[in-house]
């Protein structure tokens, strides 16, 4: 969504290729203080999703392939947007949580198939980065599957991994249509007050 007379930075890819972690966080440091002018405290930014595979759609919202890069960017991108204040910065979403750009196929919210070892080293890891290194403030669940659990509902993934793991102690949000997607996509159940439950 476009607002008229805000700034227009490049796509996140784009931003990838400078390899500068202090540009894109001078540049979130200058988004924060607009969001901040208009009132708004959270931003559902940035996308920490390791993509490797060019079929997946959502290719441009992400910093590319590699973790390290990935890990770097991200957490320049948390740091400027947060500052050392919440008081008087933006708080920053990490998303897709976990190993959303992995699926299937490359096709969006299908299952994705990850070893453990992969998973905490390639695609948790800019999470832990950003967490450990920005005090990333939330994070946000993908809407795929793995092992056969959604991710919006998986006591592995948001509490065993994010929480116990890697350390995160802020406020886990869910994606859009996370909670009707437990009930019409994934077939979880048959209430959405039973997918927020779980």
């Amino acid at each position: 969504i476009l607002m008229r007379g805000a700034t227009t930075f490049p796509q996140t890819i784009g931003q990838a290729a400078t390899w500068e972690p202090e540009l894109i966080e001078a540049m979130t440091k200058a988004i924060a203080e607009q969001l901040r002018a208009i009132g708004a405290h959270h931003a559902l930014a940035p996308v920490l999703d390791i993509a490797r595979d060019p079929r997946w759609g959502r290719m441009e919202e992400t910093y590319g392939e590699d973790p390290f890069l990935v890990s770097a960017l991200g957490t320049a991108f948390v740091r400027g947007l947060q500052g050392d204040d919440l008081k008087r910065g933006i708080a920053a979403t990490a998303k897709h949580f976990v190993g959303y750009a992995a699926s299937e196929g490359g096709m969006n919210r299908a299952p994705a198939h990850i070893s453990p070892r992969e998973l905490r080293e390639i695609y948790a890891a800019p999470f832990k980065a950003a967490i450990h290194g920005a005090g990333l403030a939330t994070v946000m669940n993908a809407y795929h599957e793995m092992d056969g659990i959604p991710c919006g509902s998986s006591k592995e993934l948001l509490v065993d991994l994010l929480r116990g793991e890697l350390g995160f102690n802020g406020l886990v949000v869910s994606d859009y249509f996370t909670i009707a997607q437990l009930v019409d996509y994934h077939h979880l159940t048959l209430s959405r007050t039973e997918a927020a439950r779980l």
